[in-house]
């Protein structure tokens, strides 16, 4: 097996993680795969390939030196593992911030010391492009506030480790991402989706959506294109909370959601959107449509019976 078919992909169990598992082994890449102890995977050994070219290793985000001996021998690492709920238990800090900041350190400094490794491709969200300005200290933060600022930290962390270590790493910052589930049950990143189909009234202005599988290409580009450099923001679709209901109650009208007039928009977008240009410029992604992204997630919700 060449060096460079060899990736890593952390968290791969996870929604998007596992869609880029799916698209490396079709590519016929060999992925290591960390996951969490306990987790459901057998979705992932349903995949194409996987029988012969998908790994399976445990290992915790915050845990240093945990990713070492994992990501020798690979050429590549995907890190999309992070805490994704913007709901904490006791502590956000050790909950949300810590295994998006600490967690990528650990991974990035396991690739440092890695003798192979050559590209690090890590995944932010657009949370960390919402708050570009940054969080005074004397800020107040609320739930919808932790989880922008653990990607916004471990973003920039990434980055500037990069530079400081002579480390190629790459960052893809998603809009809300929406498509085909993979795995039994739904996830954090579905949940929410789950929450407006079954209609609930209280609806986060995300701003910006994007196709899954869009976003598992844009760090397929973000891998194998050598020209490739710094952040990538990936959105398909600027739209406002109520313009999104307009379209899904008419879309699917068999589906209880909630009209424009009866949502309560959580945490409302205070700008116009995002843009993709950078993306579509210098990597050549050509996104899919608004309507292919929801009809490809309803349908796997459907067929999953998470809908009911």
């Amino acid at each position: 097996m060449e060096n460079e078919k060899k990736v890593c992909v952390t968290g791969a169990a996870g929604f998007l993680a596992s869609w880029l598992v799916k698209r490396l082994l079709e590519e016929g890449y060999h992925v290591v795969g960390t996951v969490r102890e306990s987790e459901e995977t057998s979705h992932l050994w349903k995949l194409p390939g996987a029988s012969e070219r998908l790994e399976l290793k445990s290992a915790d985000l915050v845990t240093e030196g945990a990713f070492d001996d994992i990501v020798q021998g690979c050429h590549g690492v995907f890190h999309v593992a992070a805490a994704v709920s913007v709901i904490y238990k006791k502590d956000p800090q050790t909950e949300i911030v810590d295994p998006c900041l600490l967690g990528t350190l650990n991974v990035l400094n396991a690739c440092k010391r890695s003798t192979t490794v050559k590209r690090v491709v890590c995944t932010s969200s657009v949370g960390a492009v919402r708050v570009r300005d940054g969080f005074k200290p004397n800020d107040v933060l609320d739930e919808s506030m932790w989880y922008p600022l653990g990607k916004t930290l471990g973003e920039q962390a990434a980055l500037e480790f990069g530079k400081d270590n002579g480390l190629d790493v790459i960052t893809i910052s998603p809009s809300l991402i929406v498509g085909e589930l993979l795995s039994s049950s739904a996830t954090t990143s579905t949940a929410d989706i789950v929450r407006m189909l079954k209609g609930d009234k209280r609806w986060f202005d995300h701003g910006g959506y994007v196709h899954l599988d869009d976003v598992a290409q844009a760090h397929l580009l973000a891998y194998t294109n050598p020209n490739a450099s710094g952040r990538y923001v990936c959105s398909a679709i600027n739209m406002s909370a109520i313009e999104l209901a307009s379209f899904m109650s008419k879309r699917y009208p068999k589906l209880p959601i909630a009209s424009t007039d009866e949502i309560e928009v959580v945490f409302p977008a205070n700008f116009k959107g995002f843009s993709s240009r950078k993306l579509q410029d210098d990597l050549g992604l050509q996104f899919k449509s608004l309507e292919q992204m929801f009809d490809d997630c309803i349908a796997s919700l459907d067929r999953k019976g998470l809908l009911t």
